[in-house]
């Protein structure tokens, strides 16, 4: 490798880069190494272990650098500054470290992108149920309405139907018989002339009986039964008296 495809940076940067130290900007030093751009510090700190391996090869020392959970980092960068200097010359990444760890970076950032139009879906869904609930609220209230006025239509055809029963029922009930009606009509009539017939000859028997001794009492007339709806008169129709 030639001088001019390599580039320095702190040890501090370094150790860094190779154990994930959180706080710490790595984005830069990662997109170096690797050859790429490197815009998340999720997969700067996937780059961390293939950074290791690549600077093992170049700087044997640094395998001798051991970073342990809870170990002061002060007193790390100090150890791997007492081995490496204040800073390193780091070349890029090459041949199957390069791959592979491009391969990782590649399906993190596929991941990436699932996960962001995931969330601006979800973002999407939850702007249009909040839109949409005012309308299924509105919706819901109609649905509501319909099954009231549906009931009552129910309840209307029923109380029809009720009401087409007792009509049908009124209707038998007063159909007419003509012949029944007229003559009913003629006893009525003659039912009248008797009773006439009776008052008069009972008020004649009581002026005989005070005035005259010797007067006969007229004789009870009687209605005969063809009076009147009979055949009598010149025409014959049924309507004489």
């Amino acid at each position: 490798m030639s001088d001019t495809s390599r580039k320095v940076f702190p040890v501090e940067t370094v150790l860094a880069l190779v154990t994930g130290k959180e706080g710490v900007d790595i984005k830069e030093i990662a997109g170096y190494v690797t050859g790429r751009s490197v815009p998340c510090d999720v997969c700067a700190k996937a780059v961390g272990p293939f950074a290791a391996a690549w600077l093992v090869r170049c700087y044997p020392k640094f395998a001798d650098l051991n970073w342990v959970e809870g170990q002061s980092w002060d007193a790390f960068v100090s150890t791997g500054k007492g081995m490496l200097g204040d800073s390193i010359s780091l070349p890029a990444m090459d041949g199957l470290t390069k791959n592979l760890c491009g391969a990782v970076l590649d399906a993190l950032a596929e991941t990436k992108d699932s996960l962001t139009a995931q969330t601006a879906a979800n973002v999407a869904l939850e702007e249009r149920v909040r839109t949409l609930e005012p309308a299924e609220a509105r919706a819901s209230a109609l649905d509501k309405k319909v099954g009231e006025l549906e009931d009552k239509i129910k309840a209307m055809n029923a109380d029809m139907g009720g009401m087409r029963r007792q009509i049908a029922e009124f209707q038998g009930k007063v159909a007419i018989n003509h012949d029944e009606l007229m003559e009913t009509i003629k006893d009525a009539i003659k039912d009248g002339l008797k009773g006439m017939v009776v008052g008069g000859a009972a008020a004649g028997a009581a002026a005989a009986e005070a005035g005259d001794a010797g007067a006969v009492a007229p004789e009870e007339n009687s209605v005969p039964d063809d009076f009147g709806f009979g055949s009598s008169g010149a025409n014959s129709d049924g309507f004489g008296f």
